[in-house]
């Protein structure tokens, strides 16, 4: 049964009009991150769905202290006034469409900053753990994509979707817990501008940092 989450309203939309609101009714989680809503630099809020929407201008920033183990997140929307946040609403559609032309209109681009592998139980393929940002677009598990490495193209299925803070590979044990424990994994999706880690089960895969993942 779903569960119903408290929300926490930060007024109305300054784009859309809709209510800001902190969180939603419903227990699954369609994004690894949000769909939040987010209060400006003057005080004005953007609601969830505004901030999916811009999310491709304005993606979260990372950065990794692996001597601490920890990931400091950097939003800019928050540094945006309304004025500025209008003006990024009326350029978003034109800007994310020059991105897809950069990328051969694929439907969703995810750019790769480490991989690792695990074994895969016995006779099966590794389980490859690959972790980056989603550059535009969605991805979801039992999403066929391909990877682009070094010239090649390599087919292959997503089996998981999730957010990360800690290169933490997948193995076999980690991918049942999580398909046992995560609602409706199906639902979980990386969303253009976050961080999270896909995991694939092919033989072969060697990605470098900067390849690409793609979805037509």
């Amino acid at each position: 049964m779903a569960v119903k989450e408290k929300e926490a309203g930060l007024g109305s939309c300054v784009i859309c009009g809709r209510a800001a609101l902190l969180a939603r009714e419903g227990g699954v989680l369609t994004m690894i991150e949000g769909p939040n809503a987010c209060r400006l630099k003057d005080g004005a809020s953007i609601c969830g769905s505004c901030v999916r929407r811009l999310r491709v201008m304005y993606p979260v920033q990372y950065n990794f202290d692996e001597a601490k183990r920890t990931v400091v997140k950097k939003d800019p929307l928050p540094e945006l006034s309304t004025e500025e946040a209008l003006q990024a609403n009326s350029e978003v559609v034109p800007f994310r469409e020059n991105l897809r032309e950069q990328y051969g209109f694929r439907n969703a681009v995810f750019v790769v900053d480490a991989m690792a592998e695990c074994k895969g139980g016995f006779l099966q393929p590794p389980l490859v753990t690959i972790f980056g940002q989603v550059l535009y677009g969605s991805f979801y598990m039992q999403d066929e994509v391909t990877i682009l490495s070094n010239g090649n193209e390599i087919k292959a299925t997503v089996l998981m979707v999730d957010s990360y803070e800690l290169r933490i590979p997948v193995d076999t044990t980690s991918l049942k817990e999580w398909t046992r424990h995560t609602a409706d994994p199906g639902r979980v999706v990386g969303e253009n501008g976050y961080l999270c880690k896909l995991v694939i089960q092919e033989k072969g895969i060697a990605v470098n940092k900067g390849d690409l993942i793609v979805k037509d």
